[in-house]
């Protein structure tokens, strides 16, 4: 031991007494110590809102936005006012899409987003049941910066949730808002149910007095024909009891007055048997356009309302047909509407492949069918009340002044018999055919209130279900907090391991041993490891020049380590619960680094120093320093286990993040390992290769440019 100290003691002298030595040995000993504390201070928090907010991306939004009527909605604009708001980005909000494609291009940016003219559009697609995914345009300089792409990338996943997030809330806000309307509120108490069953319970009332009414139409046309059956039977009397014609004219004229009564009626069931055609036409047109084959392809057509249309128009059309001035025209022209949207139906249920584009065809040709029948209905209801109606009536109360003029006329009576005859043939004839309009009226209704009365049980029967009082229960809770939960249905309850405060005080181990392994290098690359003999070492053996020249490289390597360490805690003021076993380390992981290189300059020389250069090349991109061990190529991970660093690193995380068991203990241990080795290589391989070390460094000094 002695000896050894002789050797430390011998190069100690020599240091101590050339000033550009300790020069020298004093830049040694900071150099490694800013290499770590310029890099950990350089990744410090680069993820962080104060650095990325240094980092420009550009946007651009061109959306044009919708309009639906006095509502008018751009999503782009939305966009930009959430990214303005948002800080973690320097955002550059560009006058064009040109100007933020140039940033992106020159460098200025390294990303941009572009909001299409159609986006507003196509985020509300989903409307019109043909939805289309709106898209922004992303464009990103890759050449600029690796690492700036990832960030970009993370800022682009966050825009797009946050769109996302947006529009769910919208849609189901307005979605639970509406359930509002379905379920009622607790002030009034009303709900949709109710409130449809209370209008339906109104229209089957009012179909009830409607049915007495034609009740009461029919009783009146059949008392009106039994009066002018009873006045035709009179005729033949009255022909023949001249003399008493006095009186049997007058009870003919009261007779006459009854049917003037009953031709309005009937004209005014020609009007509402018109109209209920109209009115019919018009919701069985809007229960065929509101089909829509996307949502629901199973098209069931309502067959059953178009032939009640088909019988009413039928008896009204054949009413009409056999009184005198109605136009055949305008009654064939409704019959064949009615019969080719009958016929256009048949053809489409006899083609059970029908695709979305015949049926879209089937529509339009129902609604052009609709509104033309309708107009036919319409000219032939005017030709009827300003033509027909009026001759009626007239023809009525023509033979009313016809019997008033019978009675100061008797002489002249004979000749007026045959006319009258034939008018009340006529009238009775009518009265018939309207009979018959109003029973196949009675019928319809009478259809329509039963199918009324089904719906009204069936919606009563609804509200006592338990799954509607669940559902009802459901909608009634606060519609945001609804929209908040369907936007982001789970949470995570994040709890931390062993956190660490700072990306920087997360790579501080990394970066220190780092430090350390290059402190080590640059001291065997500018300290001589080979002892040359003097007067005071003369008799040592080689083993003790070899551990006395090392105290040199281990008091070198302890001050680098401490400097290091002490600019780690205070001047960087990394995180670090442990800061004594920090430097215990520090300590381990300079002697074991400092050790292997010496010994394997020892060994090779030069050789060995550039063994060290590669070893350590090969730890800084395999031993998981910065990115995981795992997504590394299988070589690394394969002799990842053998690196030094390793063991090294993972001490000092102990120290920085939290101990765990018995980690920090066994990864000193294995360190100690390394030296055992390193001894090896320095103490006995050194000798076999001492002459080749020999010829190699003769052969550099005869080169005149390697040192």
């Amino acid at each position: 031991m002695k000896k050894t100290f002789r050797v430390f003691i011998s190069d100690a002298k020599r240091l101590t007494s050339n000033v550009v030595a300790m020069v020298i040995i004093m830049g040694l000993c900071i150099i490694p110590a800013l290499y770590a504390w310029f890099n950990i201070m350089s990744n410090w928090d680069p993820y962080g809102e104060s650095a990325t907010s240094q980092m420009h991306i550009s946007v651009y939004s061109k959306d044009k936005g919708v309009t639906y009527g006095d509502l008018s909605l751009c999503m782009g604009d939305n966009v930009i006012s959430g990214l303005k708001e948002n800080s973690s980005i320097g955002w550059i909000f560009t006058d064009s899409e040109k100007e933020a494609l140039e940033d992106v291009y020159s460098g200025e940016s390294y990303a941009a987003f572009i909001v299409p003219e159609n986006f507003t559009e196509d985020m509300l697609s989903f409307i019109s049941g043909d939805p289309v995914n709106p898209q922004i345009e992303y464009y990103e300089n890759s050449k600029k910066n690796a690492i700036a792409t990832k960030i970009t990338s993370k800022v682009k996943t966050t825009v797009q949730q946050s769109v996302n997030s947006s529009v769910v809330s919208i849609i189901t806000e307005v979605a639970s808002k509406s359930g509002e309307i379905i379920v009622g509120d607790d002030s009034s108490g009303d709900n949709l149910v109710g409130t449809v069953v209370s209008k339906l319970q109104d229209m089957d009332t009012s179909l009830g007095t409607y049915i007495g009414i034609l009740d009461t139409f029919a009783m009146l046309t059949d008392s009106a024909d039994s009066l002018v059956g009873s006045t035709q039977s009179l005729l033949p009397s009255v022909e023949g009891l001249i003399d008493g014609g006095q009186a049997s004219v007058s009870g003919m004229q009261s007779s006459v007055l009854s049917g003037a009564q009953t031709a309005g009626t009937i004209t005014q069931m020609v009007d509402i048997s018109f109209s209920t055609i109209n009115s019919q036409l018009d919701v069985f047109n809007s229960s065929i356009q509101s089909i829509d084959i996307n949502v629901n392809p199973d098209i069931t057509i309502p067959e059953a309302n178009l032939d009640a249309i088909y019988k009413l128009a039928d008896s009204t059309l054949g009413t009409l047909e056999g009184i005198e001035g109605t136009d055949k025209e305008q009654i064939e022209a409704i019959r064949s509407d009615l019969s080719q949207m009958q016929t256009q139906i048949a053809e489409f249920k006899a083609d059970s492949q029908a695709a979305k584009e015949k049926f879209d065809a089937l529509k339009n040709t129902i609604e052009l069918e609709t509104k033309s029948a309708k107009n036919a209905i319409d000219s032939l209801k005017n030709t009827f009340d300003h033509n027909i109606s009026p001759n009626l009536s007239g023809a009525v109360y023509d033979i009313e002044y016809a019997l008033i003029e019978t009675q100061s006329m008797l002489g002249s009576l004979d000749d007026s018999f045959p006319d009258i005859e034939k008018a009340l043939s006529d009238y009775a004839s009518i009265l018939k055919s309207g009979n018959a309009d109003v029973v196949s009226t009675r019928e319809y209704v009478q259809q329509i209130r039963d199918g009324l009365s089904d719906v009204i049980s069936g919606l009563n029967e609804l509200s006592n279900y338990e799954q509607y009082k669940e559902v009802a229960e459901m909608l009634k809770t606060d519609p945001t907090l609804i929209a908040e939960f369907v936007t982001s249905p789970l949470s995570m309850d994040e709890q931390k391991i062993y956190e660490i405060s700072t990306y920087g005080s997360a790579m501080s181990p990394f970066y220190t041993v780092l430090a350390l392994w290059v402190g080590g290098l640059i001291t065997v690359a500018l300290v001589h490891v080979k002892v040359k003999d003097n007067e005071e070492i003369k008799d040592v053996r080689g083993i003790h020049k070899f551990l006395g020249r090392y105290i040199i490289f281990f008091i070198i390597g302890q001050i680098q380590t401490l400097i290091t360490v002490l600019g780690d805690l205070f001047f960087v003021d990394i995180q670090c619960p442990h800061p004594f076993l920090f430097w215990c380390a520090c300590a381990l992981t300079s002697v074991v680094f400092t050790f292997m290189m010496y010994s394997l300059t020892v060994a090779w020389g030069n050789v060995g120093e550039a063994v060290a250069v590669v070893i350590m090349v090969i730890q800084v991109a395999g031993a998981g320093g910065t990115f995981p061990v795992e997504v590394l190529p299988q070589v690394y991970q394969m002799i990842y286990k053998f690196m030094p660093f390793k063991y090294a690193m993972n001490a000092l995380r102990e120290c920085v993040g939290g101990m765990y068991r018995f980690d920090y203990a066994k990864d000193l241990a294995i360190l100690l390992i390394y030296i055992a080795i390193s001894f090896v290589i320095g103490f006995f391989l050194g000798r076999p290769f001492k002459k080749l070390n020999e010829a190699i460094e003769e052969s550099k000094e005869r080169s005149g440019l390697i040192i």
